[in-house]
């Protein structure tokens, strides 16, 4: 038998070794190129999510920090802002425009990431407002479920009034009663149920309301309640308490972090326009000084040493008056919780009550808490 030689096949093996090892090269830069690109999704997904959540945030916080930011005196068509609102992994910035008196919109652009590293996302939304103004009938000066006595010199006007601080803001002046009761005969002025005796004054000076015997006329009012907007009273009285109101300046700015600043009626300072929602949880008493808004009182409201206060006034039982008393432009509602023999409002001294539509309008507007429009409130810009 002849054998042929074989040839030997140098280098195959490294050959094939170096082949797989490009493969694996290959397969592993592939799976690391994928993995890196899959890092990069989920970290831009979760930096979008940040910064549509600083948009959303930024937006909302307007209701925690409306009290606080001095919005009542901006004209229709102006824009607070933009202001920061830093947040936990992100920022926001935003701007807020009055779009009528009782309307607003707000555009806030949330941030998240780093520019420097490429990671910068923006996202922007809208969100529609607007202020939750309660519905408080106004057909006199002072409304009374029972009975209500005048002595001294205290007078209630329905004469229409505004100050001369609140220029043009105010509406026309519009004329009504003195005071709206279910029964005028439970009025005691000088003589009791003989009409007034020149201390209620108006056109007319008495006005029979029935609807001034319901109690819903002083916990309801229209889409507002009682309990809504004692939820979101700017300050809180403790029962018993004693206030005595003044405007309080910090840095030349109305600082409405102090109780008893309940703002500067008619004056034209920078706590001119300040008209808190005040909430006192039992009986209370304005001794002296000077505020404005709207004052819900759960019990007695007791004017003395001649306080003032513009605006609306609504005590679930009575409001009365002693030594010289005070002075009240705007409206009151009494809504005499416990009907008893000499358990009503009473009015003595100096006491004034005078209609006020101008004090009314703007207290019920600058103390009103902003909403969201119930439809279509929220719409992503971009």
């Amino acid at each position: 038998m002849t054998h042929r030689a074989q040839r030997p096949r140098r280098g195959i093996a490294l050959f094939v070794a170096l082949v797989a090892l490009l493969l694996v090269a290959l397969l592993s830069v592939a799976s690391m190129h994928l993995a890196h690109a899959d890092f990069r999704r989920a970290r831009d997904e979760s930096t979008m999510r940040r910064a549509s959540n600083a948009a959303d945030a930024g937006a909302y916080d307007l209701l925690r920090a409306w009290q606080a930011m001095p919005h009542e005196g901006l004209p229709v068509g102006a824009t607070i802002g933009p202001d920061t609102v830093a947040l936990i992994g992100g920022s926001a910035e935003r701007w807020l425009t009055r779009l009528t008196r009782t309307a607003w919109w707000s555009v806030s652009t949330g941030s998240a990431g780093d520019s420097a590293q490429h990671t910068l996302a923006r996202r922007t939304v809208q969100v529609a407002y607007r202020l939750a103004i309660p519905d408080v009938p106004a057909n006199a000066a002072l409304v009374a479920r029972d009975s209500v006595t005048l002595a001294g010199s205290a007078r209630v006007v329905g004469t229409d009034t505004a100050l001369v601080g609140w220029g043009g803001l105010c509406a026309p002046l519009s004329h009504t009663a003195a005071i709206a009761m279910p029964d005028t005969t439970h009025l005691c002025d000088g003589v009791c149920g003989a009409g007034s005796g020149g201390r209620a004054t108006g056109l007319p000076a008495l006005t029979s309301d029935s609807s001034a015997a319901f109690a819903s006329r002083y916990s309801v009012f229209g889409g507002e309640t009682w309990a809504s907007l004692t939820s979101r009273a700017t300050i809180v009285v403790p029962p018993g308490g004693i206030v005595t109101p003044a405007s309080v300046l910090a840095a030349g700015q109305c600082d409405r972090s102090v109780s008893s600043n309940w703002g500067d009626p008619g004056g034209v300072g920078p706590c001119a326009s300040y008209a808190p929602l005040i909430w006192a949880q039992g009986d209370v008493e304005v001794r002296g000084g000077a505020g404005q808004g709207v004052l819900l009182v759960e019990g007695d409201l007791t004017l003395s040493a001649g306080a003032r206060f513009a605006g609306v006034v609504i005590v679930r039982d009575d409001l009365r008056s002693s030594g010289i008393g005070g002075t009240l432009l705007g409206l009151a509602l009494a809504g005499d919780r416990n009907v008893a023999a000499g358990d009503h409002s009473i009015l003595d001294g100096q006491t004034l009550v005078q209609r006020s539509r101008c004090a009314v309008d703007l207290a019920l507007e600058r103390a009103a808490p902003l909403v969201r429009v119930a439809k279509r409130s929220w719409s992503p810009f971009r």
